[in-house]
């Protein structure tokens, strides 16, 4: 039975109904039936508290209802994960990722298999620069919680710092197959991408594909052969897609174009500078200007 979350059972219980059983609670949301623990309403009340405090960045305040929530409530693990993140970020003197990592620890002894305390410690690791900690404690929140998004985002985010980003861009695209696109998982694929892009802009001085010089050489079926294998091995690769339009274009072979235009994935890289000049010819001679390579 899934595991509703710590907030959202007071709001289950406000809007709703809750049922006490003999040693737990049966609660109704959105239709679902979920079976959890008693927790008394003092705790549920700290809680939010200590959450309201955090959102207005009152960090000591919130830190002190966490902690009031925690003595009403000793087991939950999602207040632990409150109180480490409350004192990761807090400029408290003493608090930071030291401080905050008894508590995450606390709060996966008590639940392992809950994401909140590996999201949390994988954000507290980022601000503290130790981004492949905090890489391990993300992919371990997505692992346990795959529909939560802030997770997929960090995660994403993490990926983009430590350089890879091909596998940020696909993780975004991956989930937003799976989920409604968000404002926040939208503007951050968009982001994704074009970080990807500027990654892989082609140094302006070089030809931009091992095609061109077959072209410049005037061994076009050369050059198509190779512009072939280069966009096959990425199909985002504008210079390669250019270089083959040319060749089938001057071997005359209309067949091979017409496949050849359609053969770009977007979105795609940047072309060079010598790509764009080999498309200005390539245009120009489709309407009639003379062949020139």
């Amino acid at each position: 039975m899934r595991r509703l979350g710590y907030a959202a059972v007071l709001l289950c219980c406000a809007l709703t109904a809750c049922a006490e059983g003999s040693g737990g609670v049966t609660r109704m949301a959105g239709g679902v039936r979920y079976e959890g623990r008693f927790v008394n309403p003092e705790a549920y009340a700290a809680y939010l508290l200590g959450v309201e405090h955090e959102a207005h960045g009152e960090y000591p305040s919130a830190l002190d209802a966490y902690l009031e929530a925690h003595t009403e409530d000793p087991d939950s693990p999602e207040i632990w994960a409150r109180i480490g993140a409350v004192r990761c970020i807090s400029s408290t003197a003493g608090h930071g990722l030291a401080s905050a990592r008894s508590a995450f620890e606390r709060g996966l002894a008590q639940d392992p298999e809950y994401f909140g305390n590996y999201l949390e410690r994988a954000r507290c690791a980022e601000r503290e620069g130790q981004l492949d900690a905090a890489l391990r404690d993300a992919s371990a929140a997505v692992a346990r919680s795959p529909d939560d998004e802030p997770s997929s985002l960090l995660m994403a985010r993490l990926l983009q710092l430590r350089g890879r980003n091909a596998e940020a861009r696909a993780w975004l695209e991956a989930y937003q197959s799976f989920h409604p696109a968000s404002l926040a998982s939208t503007r951050a694929l968009e982001a994704a991408r074009r970080a990807g892009a500027a990654a892989r802009v082609p140094d302006p001085t070089s030809l931009g594909s091992d095609a061109f010089s077959e072209l410049r050489a005037g061994r076009a079926e050369r050059a198509r052969q190779r512009a072939q294998v280069e966009l096959a091995a990425d199909p985002t690769n504008a210079d390669a897609w250019i270089a083959t339009l040319v060749a089938c274009d001057a071997l005359h072979d209309e067949a091979c174009f017409e496949q050849a235009l359609g053969s770009l994935k977007l979105p795609s890289l940047a072309p060079s500078p010598a790509g764009l000049g080999y498309l200005r010819e390539l245009l120009g001679r489709r309407a009639g200007a003379p062949a020139a390579f």
